[in-house]
């Protein structure tokens, strides 16, 4: 059996397999640019259930640590020291900043590939948390290390499917949406389960900054295959208002074109209103 997927663009759903790859990744994993509406995604992803054990994050994240050591060393270790200056000196808190700045009101907030739960357990004290995670041994830890938290194991799209609509305050996205297979799905689900004016706070590279263009093919923001989707300001401000979203909170600070990151915070409207584009799947199962 096949656990390799076919995807078409994630973003209108056009088919661009007759698109010439982009010369910016293994032929395995072919990155494309959809003709029709610009967005930027991997053709071809695995599996759902391969990443449950076999291209766990944990795994693939400590091979990619360790493949970028080797091939840049300098830039590598350089990196690595400012992450942890930034950690230990500045304390810069960029997501429980926004937490503070935009949650408010009764409803959970739920953390989408949350991982070991660190993120949950700095927020339990305050509301009702919850959280999704694929890994199966992460999702083990999470329940050991937030035994207060509703943590459910699956793939995101089934996960917010088990939580009730309208019920949640936050549905945290740090870092994440790059790894879903089906965006699209996912905020729709997302915007089920908010309340009236609940947000979604979401963080992930910035496929439009200048140094993914300096740097081509040694960008950061390059993982093959785990990053399947590449979102620029536009796209994902985009995807988010055609789903049916509000746009909360997107300055220049949050996508400066210095920033291999972006953040962006939206909302579901206190009045609903549709959206402007269906959400429905991007991928099949490849044919063997």
């Amino acid at each position: 059996m096949s656990h390799l997927l076919l995807r078409v663009c994630p973003f209108c759903f056009t088919d661009n397999s007759s698109e010439k790859r982009l010369p910016l990744g293994p032929k395995k994993w072919p990155l494309k640019t959809c003709g029709s509406c610009g967005f930027t995604y991997l053709e071809r992803a695995a599996a759902y259930v391969e990443m449950e054990e076999n291209l766990a994050w944990e795994k693939t994240s400590q091979q990619e640590t360790e493949r970028r050591a080797v091939e840049e060393p300098t830039i590598s270790a350089v990196s690595t020291a400012a992450k942890k200056f930034r950690a230990e000196k500045i304390k810069r808190d960029k997501l429980g900043d926004l937490i503070n700045q935009q949650v408010s009101g009764e409803g959970a907030v739920v953390d989408i590939g949350c991982a070991n739960g660190r993120a949950l357990k700095a927020l339990s004290d305050r509301f009702p948390v919850a959280g999704v995670e694929i890994s199966k041994a992460l999702a083990a830890k999470a329940r050991k290390n937030v035994p207060q938290a509703n943590i459910v194991q699956a793939d995101a799209v089934s996960g917010l499917r088990q939580l009730e609509e309208n019920s949640c305050a936050c549905v945290i996205m740090s870092s994440f949406l790059e790894h879903e297979i089906e965006p699209r799905l996912l905020l729709a689900e997302t915007l089920r389960v908010l309340r009236p004016g609940g947000v979604s706070i979401i963080k992930v590279p910035n496929y439009g900054c200048l140094n993914r263009r300096f740097r081509k093919k040694k960008w950061c923001g390059f993982r093959f295959p785990d990053h399947v989707n590449y979102f620029t300001p536009r796209s994902i401000v985009a995807m988010a208002t055609t789903t049916g979203f509000d746009l909360r909170r997107f300055r220049l600070q949050d996508h400066h074109p210095f920033s291999d990151n972006l953040w962006i915070v939206i909302a579901k409207p206190e009045s609903p209103r549709p959206a402007t584009s269906e959400a429905r799947a991007c991928s099949r199962p490849e044919s063997i």
